[in-house]
């Protein structure tokens, strides 16, 4: 009765042995019958945001000009109308570029679960801002 139903096994304990863990620089996904890909580093998106932030900002300016032109002498479209259309672009043009920052960051990550919904909402985006531009 005097039984140890302890099932668990713990590692040896090692005397004065310094021991150290080596932290990977990227993690190795392994998918059976293909070759090792490697997910991006910290430094590696945090660059590609770095650039998305950028040209969100660029791509404000260029939506703002666009209103602006809409709404001027030469177009005379209602600024209500100008300003959807303005947003329809911003969104087409960052929807755009969040694909080009994915596949600066890592071509790995370019699937069809990642391309398609995101080129699906910039084609969304670019057509808004088509139509609503049109109309006066």
């Amino acid at each position: 009765m005097n039984e140890d139903n302890n099932t668990t096994v713990l590692p040896p304990i090692t005397d004065g042995e310094n021991t150290t863990t080596v932290i990977p620089d990227s993690i190795s996904i392994v998918i059976p019958g293909s070759d090792m890909v490697t997910a991006p580093t910290g430094k590696e998106i945090m660059i590609g945001v770095g650039i998305l932030l950028v040209l969100a900002v660029l791509f404000f300016f260029i939506r703002n000009a666009f209103v602006n032109f809409l709404v001027g002498p030469n177009m005379k479209r209602s600024p209500n109308n100008a300003g959807l259309a303005g947003w329809g672009l911003f969104g087409g043009l960052f929807f755009g570029s969040a694909i080009g920052c994915i596949a600066i960051i890592s071509t790995e990550l370019l699937t069809l679960a990642l391309t398609v919904p995101l080129s699906l909402l910039s084609i969304i985006c670019f057509g808004l801002a088509l139509f609503v531009a049109m109309k006066k």
